[in-house]
């Protein structure tokens, strides 16, 4: 069976994509799951947080037609394959035939591909085409928030809407501020956040040092919570179709708050 694409992205850098893809492929690896993990992004987070060797061969080798994707892509030691990002991505429009193209000839030899995304539109056109399903990061600001909603409005235009399965908060610190609360809140009252949140630990920093392991119970665990999620939860389209009002004229808001007794229903 073709390997299912999953797409992380998000219109603003520091939401945690790299953290989310990291934790879902290493979720992946870890029941078995054959992964290929894509670095799109030209900061090359995800490249670090994976493989240290020299980076011989990179995405954009790959896209280039220098190299093909089957033979850039190194092994990491969680069982995760992946190809290094490069930094001439940083204002390279990526274009669903482009990715298609590389992404084809390996679909038969994995069963999830992640792709880490570049936060910049013309970037973003070609994996939230080619993505089985999206994923949207945000951390708890209304910058954050309002890119998040950006990016589910630019899915919407591609017609790739029903593909977001929802947004994953990262990196919220406890206590949450009343701000954040707010948001956090509001969030899970119109069905758009999953229910797993990536708390932020310093954890996080030892899991991305490409020492090839998730070092607490804890993130093992909210990782596994995530990928089942990701894989099973129906995509809250008419949540996310009100979502977009935000960047649309709410100029940053929280998403609009339905009464406790009547959640906004989620589509199947």
């Amino acid at each position: 069976m073709p390997a299912e694409i999953i797409t992380v992205a998000s219109l603003k850098g520091g939401v945690g994509k790299t953290t989310t893809t990291y934790a879902l492929a290493a979720a992946a690896a870890a029941t078995g799951k054959r992964v290929i993990a894509i670095d799109l992004d030209p900061t090359g987070g995800l490249s670090n947080a994976l493989e240290k060797a020299k980076r011989s061969v990179t995405i954009a080798d790959v896209l280039r037609g220098r190299v093909t994707l089957h033979d850039a892509l190194v092994e990491h030691p969680l069982g995760i394959r992946t190809v290094a990002g490069h930094r001439s991505l940083n204002q390279e429009p990526l274009h669903e035939g482009q990715l298609r193209s590389i992404i084809q000839p390996v679909l038969n030899e994995a069963d999830i591909i992640l792709l880490d995304t570049h936060p910049h539109e013309p970037s973003l056109i070609g994996p939230l085409s080619v993505g089985d399903r999206i994923v949207v990061p945000t951390a708890l600001d209304l910058l954050s928030m309002r890119a998040a909603a950006l990016t589910v409005g630019l899915a919407q235009q591609l017609g790739s809407l029903e593909r977001i399965r929802g947004i994953v908060v990262t990196n919220a610190k406890r206590p949450l501020s009343k701000v954040t609360e707010s948001l956090y809140n509001g969030l899970s009252m119109t069905g758009l956040r999953f229910g797993t949140t990536l708390w932020f630990s310093s954890g996080w920093i030892v899991a991305t040092s490409g020492k090839g392991e998730l070092p607490e119970e804890m993130l093992q665990q909210a990782a596994q919570e995530l990928l089942q999620e990701v894989l099973t939860r129906p995509a809250p389209v008419d949540a996310l179709r009100s979502f977009i009002s935000m960047a649309q004229g709410r100029r940053g808001g929280p998403p609009p708050q339905q009464p406790t007794s009547t959640p906004v229903p989620q589509s199947q």
